[in-house]
């Protein structure tokens, strides 16, 4: 009985661990950068507005973070309950993975297309920035921390917690939890709306409406101007001329 538990749990360790560092040294979940001059330039502007050096990492990505995570999790379940609990061969098809893979794995593919179309468009991204941490990254738009953002990532905070409680749960037996419809139906709705919202976030037009060129009333002076006199001085005659003694 230690045997198998040992096994899974040093597959798991292993795997978890190359994930983390996969996701901390390569852009395994990090955005994709369509121009480095637009990044450079954005670093040394962040890094003035800050008043502290950043690094040149890329920022993290959220589609891309949750279906790792998901994958993790569904993995991470599934050796663990072959290994330990019983032969997963023997049990039917589980519904809530794949419908969860399936919802994730769809996001981060409409992300990537959204991202193609933008790199097409050669429009200014607010993905080309340096990483400003993890949170940050994962929750901020062109317009910071944003509210579309926020609730993805607390349904899927909801659906991993509730995932892995029912793994504990199970006593024998390889079957995978299966969640509530109505909380993948949630999940499904607020994957549906990122991505909507997603689709405009670098959207040029938006970008205007919401900073609308500064156009001043100009004052008017109260300062009179000079003003070139009218009349002109009449010139000196010579009365002399022609009555000159010189001439006789």
């Amino acid at each position: 009985m230690i045997y198998p538990m040992l096994i899974s749990a040093s597959f798991i360790v292993v795997t978890l661990t190359i994930f983390f560092c996969l996701a901390a040294w390569t852009s395994l979940l990090r955005e994709e950068i369509t121009n480095n001059e637009e990044f450079h330039s954005n670093h040394k502007q962040l890094e003035i507005k800050l008043g502290k050096t950043l690094s040149q990492q890329y920022p993290f990505s959220l589609s891309k973070v949750q279906l790792g995570v998901w994958t993790m999790v569904i993995s991470s379940s599934y050796i663990y309950l072959s290994l330990f609990k019983g032969d997963c061969a023997e049990t039917d098809i589980n519904k809530t993975a794949l419908v969860l893979l399936g919802i994730f794995s769809g996001t981060a593919v409409t992300s990537k297309i959204i991202d193609k179309r933008e790199l097409k468009d050669q429009r200014p991204r607010h993905q080309n920035t340096p990483s400003r941490g993890f949170f940050t990254d994962i929750l901020s738009d062109d317009a910071g921390i944003s509210i579309h953002r926020f609730q993805h990532v607390v349904w899927t905070l909801v659906g991993v917690a509730i995932y892995i409680y029912k793994i504990g749960e199970i006593k024998t037996g390889c079957i995978l939890p299966e969640l509530s419809d109505t909380l993948l139906t949630l999940m499904g709705i607020s994957s549906a709306t990122f991505v909507a919202i997603r689709s405009k976030e670098n959207d040029p037009e938006a970008a205007q409406k919401t900073n609308p060129p500064d156009v001043r009333p100009v004052a008017k002076s109260i300062i009179t101007p000079y003003q070139v006199p009218t009349t002109t001085q009449a010139l000196p005659t010579n009365t002399n001329i022609g009555n000159n003694n010189f001439y006789g």
